[in-house]
């Protein structure tokens, strides 16, 4: 066995009793599905359809609270829990129930517990209440509104073409963003309570939107009570289980856990476990609430440090006590799942969560680094729990100091794929590009995979549709007709196809005209989810927990304007892909004339698989992927990668969502080449492209160069992607560099 495959064997994680027992705990569950949540909220929806859709919202989210199980895990010295048991996943039936039925209930295309991936177990007792919430909601969920009122284009788009896809927000809510974390434990919810009700009752009822002020004061008064009322729910639990405690020391922690319940989130957190155990019940709500992906944590090593210190200074925490707690804290924060379809599960391998949690960078005061203690302990907690979730990331600037750089390689040399690393010389400027403030995007966290954004500011959703840019440039080599289903929604508008393209300047102006198309068709999509949200799903623990200091004084939750800063997202899927295209294009027929369009477009079309040709499929074949490829610091192949992005990112930008002139900076569509697993499902509705790629084979993912292309090593790969204009991209840079373990021996 080589260096690489036996280190993390051989480096064996130092744990504690407590924190080894609680890891082997949470670990020994099997994926599940829990009925609870959607059991209850469809029991109040039943009788409350009269409410205004916020209350009810509100009300319901309450009534879950108040019903669902609770329970203290084995020698955790935090409570909170999701679901009936750690790692399982509830139902979010108001947003869709087709694929729930016929997944659960039929076993179409396979009964969760019999995936060939990302299994789930649900109990046999459960069935029932899975049928009785599918029957209840048919027609009425958030699927069947969109369904109702998105252009025919924009649903082809989506189901039939797969040019963009966004159903991961039909299926599920929101989440991608950040709570204001240090001011929630600061303040305390009770001030939440007491704010609501003053600026409630300063309403000017002159005002034209006073009516929904109202109602949301109403909301988040309910919402805020609602979290309040949970933890005490914790603190009654946890002594009763100290009651029956024999073991002294665990009943004494017993006894401190239901006192910290009692006294948090309801007051402002005294030391750093009561900040802990804050963060986790608002995580947790917000998690049981929205049904999104992507709920993230901030700076961790910020806005906990202050914390830390006092502790050390007064004797109550030690450095070895505060390792405890964050790996204590992040077993706490594992326990949460989400289950997907399984056609969503495609983009989705893994059961990611993404509830990312950010280190390093820069002070946004002094603008010099703010690597701090906390900074080495939540290394020292992800080497040790070595558990994917939260999802560690790590920012990065010329400053950041060289020991801390030799830490993040050592964790990262786990093979666990934790921590990433964001680079602030990029990112900074990007987010000023699209109207943060210095300091603002100084302050940026990582919010779900690679977006940044400011914890407490962010409105919108930093996720958003997937754009299948190589579905873009195979439509461009037919007319706009997709060669797959036979549909064409936009003719290329020079009526041309690759066997008629007379300059490599007409085949590149035709994919520009098809991916604008689709942007387009993007944008209906983000705008309905969000104009339908607005309407009858609009989330107050979201609100007042994500956005604070500004959905409070506007007295408007986020998709309404409440956010000081909101975008609206996207993924664009196969850079690589259209750029090696478009070259392979250029060279091979108008500049070195070695074969002709009709030529290509034959081969294409029977995946370079007719060997009767002159050049055969598999020559023609050979030539494609002969031609220098994206990755390999070539520039020609390069400026076309740079220039279609570019182009991509500026026409997003040019599209408002609901949300602009009602209060936030920003109000846009922007760019993100964040990818996750989508490169295979979206390569699955995409035929042979001229870069060589066969057809229905996975597309190239985030910026990275496609697979096996890059042949000239790491730094011409990197030199590539570094001149990609990643100020555009605003929404987030991903570039996957990988390594097989032989070559680092």
């Amino acid at each position: 066995m080589n260096d690489m495959n036996s280190f993390q064997i051989d480096t064996q994680p130092v744990r504690t009793e407590r924190i080894d027992k609680l890891h082997k705990y949470v670990t020994s569950f099997d994926y599940g599905i829990c009925t609870e949540r959607g059991h209850y909220l469809t029991e109040f929806y039943k009788d409350n359809m009269s409410l205004v859709p916020v209350v009810r919202r509100a009300k319901a989210i309450d009534y879950v609270l108040e019903n669902m199980s609770i329970y203290i895990m084995p020698g955790s010295l935090f409570a909170g829990n999701q679901t009936s048991n750690p790692r399982w996943a509830p139902l979010f039936p108001e947003f869709e129930v087709e694929w729930v039925e016929e997944e659960l209930l039929k076993g179409n295309p396979y009964y969760p517990w019999e995936r060939p991936a990302d299994k789930y177990t649900l109990r046999e007792e459960d069935k029932a209440d899975v049928k009785d919430m599918c029957a209840w909601w048919a027609g009425k969920t958030h699927t069947d509104t969109l369904r109702a009122r998105l252009p025919k284009e924009a649903l082809t788009t989506h189901y039939d073409l797969k040019a963009a896809d966004i159903g991961t927000y039909f299926q599920g809510g929101d989440g991608h963003f950040a709570p204001d974390h240090q001011w929630l434990f600061e303040n305390g919810i009770e001030h939440i309570i007491k704010e609501s009700e003053k600026y409630r009752d300063e309403i000017d009822w002159h005002e034209p939107d006073a009516i929904k002020k109202k109602d949301f004061y109403d909301a988040a008064i309910i919402s805020a009570n609602a979290i309040i009322k949970f933890a005490e729910r914790y603190a009654v639990l946890a002594e009763e289980m100290a009651a029956k405690e024999t073991d002294e020391v665990r009943k004494k922690e017993l006894l401190e856990i239901a006192d910290t319940c009692r006294w948090v989130p309801r007051k402002p957190a005294r030391n750093f476990k009561e900040a802990l155990q804050f963060v986790i019940f608002v995580h947790i709500c917000i998690q049981i609430e929205d049904n999104g992906a992507g709920v993230s944590f901030g700076r961790y090593d910020q806005f906990m440090y202050p914390m830390y210190k006092k502790g050390i200074k007064d004797g109550t925490l030690t450095r070895e006590l505060a390792v405890e707690l964050t790996e204590n804290f992040f077993l706490q924060i594992y326990t949460c799942n989400k289950v997907r379809s399984w056609i969503d599960t495609d983009f989705y391998r893994g059961v990611p969560m993404f509830q990312n949690l950010t280190i390093g960078g820069q002070d946004p005061v002094k603008k010099c680094d703010a690597t701090n203690e906390l900074s080495y302990i939540c290394l020292d907690a992800t080497y040790h729990t070595r558990v994917p979730q939260p999802s560690l990331t790590v920012r990065f600037h010329k400053n950041t100091p060289f020991e801390f750089k030799m830490k993040v390689a050592e964790v990262i040399r786990l093979g666990t794929g934790l921590p990433s690393i964001f680079n602030d010389e990029t990112y900074i400027p990007a987010l000023m590009n699209r109207g943060y403030e210095l300091n603002d995007a100084y302050n940026y966290c990582i919010i779900g995979c690679v977006e940044p954004g400011t914890a407490g500011l962010l409105g919108g959703r930093t996720g958003g549709a997937w754009l299948n840019c190589t579905k873009s440039l195979e439509m461009s080599l037919y007319n706009g007709t997709d060669p797959i289903t036979g549909i064409c929604l936009h003719k290329n508008f020079n009526n041309k196809d690759l066997s008629t393209f007379e300059s490599f300047e007409e085949a590149k102006a035709a994919y520009l005209d098809q991916i604008k198309y689709y942007i387009k068709m993007e944008a209906i999509l983000e705008n309905t989810i969000d104009q339908v949200w607005e309407e009858s799903l609009e989330e107050p623990m979201a609100a007042i927990f994500g956005c604070p200091t500004t959905t409070i004084p506007r007295g408007k939750p986020i998709k309404q304007g409440g956010a000081k800063y909101d975008l609206t997202g996207q993924q664009t899927i196969g850079t690589a892909n259209v750029a090696n295209s478009l070259y392979a294009i250029k060279k091979l027929i108008f500049d070195d004339k070695i074969i002709t369009g009709l030529q290509l477009k034959h081969a294409l079309e029977t995946n370079f698989q007719d060997m009767t040709t002159k050049p055969t499929g598999a020559q023609i074949k050979a030539l494609c992927l002969s031609v220098p490829k994206y990755g390999n610091d070539v520039d020609e192949v390069d400026e076309i990668a740079r220039e279609m992005l570019a182009f991509v990112a500026n026409e997003l930008v040019s599209y408002k969502n609901t949300r602009y002139g009602r209060g936030p900076i920003g109000g846009t569509l922007h760019c993100s080449t964040s990818t996750v697993s989508s490169n295979t499902p979206f390569g699955k509705v995409c035929g042979a492209t001229p870069d060589g790629r066969e057809a229905f084979t996975a597309v190239a993912d985030g910026q990275s160069p496609m697979r096996g292309t890059d042949i000239k090593g790491p730094t011409a790969a990197i030199a590539s992607v570094a001149k990609l204009n990643n100020i555009l991209l605003s929404c987030g840079s991903l570039y996957n560099m990988k390594f097989s373990p032989a070559d680092l021996c």
